[in-house]
């Protein structure tokens, strides 16, 4: 499968951090302590990740964010380089701090548990990079900075491309920005968060009644649900032993758009994205662990 969409030019706007990992047999009690097995540090963010993914299945991709000229600034700007992500360098503003997680990572299960400073995590829509943004048939959003978020939307959206969103918390400006959006990506959690008194169909119905065409819904090992007009199914998760799934749902949005642009129908294109979820979990890191095409096929045909 090859990139066929007339646009193929990917833009991402969000955050990015850089991870510090550290993997334990088990998440200690509060007031406990737990012995570190091993640690590591890793550029993290749902669109940086995501598009390091789509780079590497060779898609030309640009990133726009906020980080500091500090050491993790620093690693940031190594990590873009080496994985062939363009970006233009932030303006630097005293006192900045780049953004940073402690993610705690439970062996015995995969499970994550994060702690994070995602410092200045605001970009000014007077310094978006709106050339880049205008010759981009995707844009990646994950719902950070509203306003510049809704005039790089609207960039996209006039020149005929089309808009995904990975979102994970709730945003600022999130109903007006949702009535630019294609495709919705959240995990249930958000849903919940959102409409605290809804069932898991009746808060995507209501997400799609303010703009996105479809929208998934991931629930972890519980598979995931896409919601269009009039149109629902789910994809069970695929069976595998979880070594690490901090991630999971950044390859996943990456899968998603790599579907749409390759013409793949919504149940071919949920499952996937789901293989490619699974085989990135099977493995440390959310570099190293990122699958050519070539895996995911393979994975896909041995799980039919």
């Amino acid at each position: 499968m090859t990139p066929s969409f007339q646009k193929s030019c990917i833009f991402g706007l969000g955050t990015v951090v850089v991870d510090h990992q550290v993997f334990l047999d088990q998440f200690p009690a509060p007031d406990t302590k737990g012995e570190i097995l091993e640690d590591r540090y890793q550029v993290g963010g749902p669109v940086p990740t995501a598009l390091t993914l789509l780079s590497k299945w060779g898609y030309n991709a640009s990133f726009q964010g906020v980080w500091a000229q500090d050491l993790y600034g620093e690693m940031i700007e190594k990590d873009l380089l080496a994985h062939g992500i363009h970006f233009q360098h932030p303006p630097l503003e005293e006192g900045l701090k780049s953004g940073f997680a402690h993610v705690w990572v439970e062996r015995s299960s995969g499970r994550r548990t994060i702690a994070c400073h995602r410092g200045n995590s605001f970009i000014v829509s007077d310094l978006l990079d709106s050339g880049s943004i205008a010759n981009a048939g995707v844009l990646l959003l994950d719902g950070w900075s509203g306003q510049a978020a809704i005039k790089a939307a609207q960039i996209v959206k006039s020149n005929g491309g089309k808009v995904f969103m990975d979102l994970g918390s709730p945003k600022p400006a999130l109903e007006e920005l949702l009535a630019l959006v294609d495709h919705l990506n959240c995990p249930e959690g958000l849903l919940k968060k959102l409409f605290p008194n809804a069932s898991l169909a009746q808060g995507a119905k209501k997400l799609l009644s303010m703009g996105p065409r479809e929208i998934t819904i991931t629930q972890g090992d519980d598979g995931a649900w896409h919601f269009c007009a009039g149109c629902s199914f789910h994809q069970p998760a695929f069976p595998i032993v979880a070594v690490d799934t901090n991630g999971a749902g950044d390859v996943f949005s990456a899968a998603l758009i790599h579907g749409a642009l390759t013409g793949m129908m919504p149940k071919e294109k949920l499952r996937f994205a789901s293989a490619v979820s699974a085989l990135k979990c099977q493995m440390l890191g959310n570099r190293e662990s990122l699958p050519q095409l070539k895996e995911v096929e393979s994975f896909l045909i041995q799980a039919h």
